[in-house]
Order: structure tokens, then sequence, then C-alpha cells
């Protein structure tokens, strides 16, 4: 980790995408001294990042930067300060967080994906779904609008960054007011990090587990978000021939899970538990199943529990050869 960045971006109201890459370069050194200020006094000395100002690499103001800059890939959204930082320094960043070489690339679009790309598309005043329907033919302008006004959120991580700046009739410190949103933003970071280094990790976990499955049921010794992972192996045989899962519930005991037909709609199974078993609870439950600690199954039927993993298996394996 570096010992200290200097860093310089614009004064005045602040944006998320200068927040976020604020956040991103905070994570690459134990210590960060930032000055904001106007493009008419950028540091001339050696040593400065400049950002979001001044019409270096990292700004994307000019004609010429957003020409070279291009798009995220895949979309025709511009790169803003956040979209820009990442993919400049996002192998350094991840590398200081501990995340796993092979993880790199697919963490970088993970948060590209689910942060990153909205953060840039509201800096720059792209409205993706517009720029959907802008490809469907014979609709109307008028009807564009109505629907990408219904698609928008009431709320974005830019507007509560937003929200961090002090109000026209504050006392507030802008710097002050800027580095909290920093620290904010810093948190939102470093969990969409953490949840995709996460998620592949319980990739791994789960496919270990899908390979030693047998009976149509795939048993977990711990949770792991495995509905994901099941549903994308479609050409592997083995993932498609469980019917349930079984792990430990968040709550205590053991849950049977049942596997959706299509991955998609919820109250399709690849095998049901049996319709007896519904909405039923402890010792109702336990007398038609004949399953001492069944604790309950839901009204749905996607999901039973036991208190202990033997009679989890139990339920499951008597579900499969009803």
């Amino acid at each position: 980790m570096r010992d200290k960045l200097n860093l310089y971006t614009h004064d005045g109201q602040f944006h998320a995408d200068e927040v976020f890459a604020t956040a991103m370069f905070s994570l690459m050194a134990e210590e960060i001294h930032v000055v904001r200020g106007p493009d008419t006094e950028l540091p001339k000395e050696k040593g400065w990042i400049i950002y979001d100002i001044g019409g270096g690499p990292l700004d994307h103001h000019t004609m010429e930067n957003k020409e070279n800059n291009g798009f995220h890939p895949g979309t025709e959204i511009p790169y803003a300060a956040c979209g820009l930082v990442w993919r400049e320094y996002y192998p350094e960043i991840l590398a200081e967080l501990d995340c796993p070489e092979r993880y790199m690339d697919r963490v970088y679009t993970r948060v590209e994906n689910s942060l990153v790309i909205g953060i840039d598309a509201e800096d720059n005043e792209v409205n993706p779904t517009l720029l959907s329907l802008e490809k469907v033919p014979n609709l109307n302008e008028e009807l564009k609008q109505e629907i990408a006004r219904a698609a928008r959120t009431s709320i974005t991580v830019t507007q509560i960054i937003k929200d961090f700046n002090p109000t026209w009739n504050s006392n507030m410190d802008p710097y002050e007011c800027f580095m909290d949103a920093v620290s904010f933003a810093k948190d939102i970071l470093l969990n969409r990090i953490y949840s995709a280094i996460s998620s592949l990790d319980a990739r791994d976990f789960v496919m270990r587990a899908i390979d030693y499955s047998a009976s149509h049921i795939l048993i977990m010794d711990q949770f792991a978000p495995w509905e994901g992972v099941l549903y994308g192996q479609r050409n592997n045989a083995k993932a498609n021939d469980i019917w349930y899962a079984v792990y430990p519930a968040l709550r205590g005991g053991w849950n049977v899970q049942c596997a959706r037909a299509g991955g998609e709609k919820r109250d399709e199974f690849r095998h049901p538990l049996p319709k007896e078993w519904y909405g039923l609870r402890g010792e109702e439950l336990q007398k038609v199943s004949g399953i001492k600690t069944a604790l309950f199954c839901h009204v749905s039927g996607f999901l039973a529990a036991a208190e202990t993993q033997e009679d989890a298996l139990a339920m499951a394996s008597l579900a499969a050869r009803n």
C-alpha cells in the first residue's frame, strides 16, 4: 500500500463520480491528501493525481477526452471520473483488498456493472432506459419519455451523494461535507467489492457440492448462495439432476429447498415437495411426514425444515420418492 496520495479535483458542488473516485484512491494509500480547487490552479509538481478536472486522462469533460475514453463496454454510456479511475486502478485496489488474482477481472466487471456504470451514466446525464428505447421501432417520443420516467428509481446512489453537499442556507464546511461523502462512498464500494469476491467464492463452493451431489440432493455443510450457480449450469448433467438443496438454516435447523424448474418462475419446481406438507408446522407436519424433528413446510411448498441434518435429508429423500 502506498504511504500517501496527493489528490486534486474540482471545487464547488461535488458529485458521485469524483466522490467515488476519491474513495477508490483511499483504498490504495495509508493517507490521502485531497485538494479541491479550480482548473486555473492545478498542481504543477510531480506526484499529484488530478481527476475530473484539468483535461488529463482522468477527466471526461473535454471533447478530445470523451472520444479517447470511449464508452463502457457494450453500452453507449460514456466514462466519468468514477469509471476512469476504476478502469485504471482496479488491479491495485483489488490487490490491496486481497482479492485472489484469478477473480480480479470478474470482480472488476461485477462492480462496474452494478455500481460504477450507473454513477457514470447519471454524471453524463445519460438515461440507459431511453438508450434502449431508441432501438424499439415505431415507439413515439412521448411514450418513450413516459416509460423512462416510470423506470427511473426515486433515489439513486448519485442522489444520496448529492445530498451530502451543504444546503444553501447552512454554515456547513464544503470540504468536510465532501470527505463525509467519501467515507460513505468508501463503505458502499467496499461492500460491493467484498460481495463480488464472496459470490465468486460461493460459486467455487457450490460447484464442489454439485460434484458431490447424489440422489437428486445437493448437500452443503454451510449456507452459500447456490441458486444462481445451479441454474447457470445448463449443460451440467449433475446440476440439472438436482431437485433439492439441503443446508443449515440461518435461524437454526436445516432447510430443504426445492430447485426451480426453469430457474425463473418461483412456483414451478423440478420436483415439488409433497402437497400434503404445504403450510404445516411442528407436530402436525411430523405426523403427516413421519419425520421426527420436522419444523415446517412453507405454504407455497418451496421450502421445508427440520431440526437436524439427518431429518432434513430424510425429508428430501422422502419427497424425491413421492
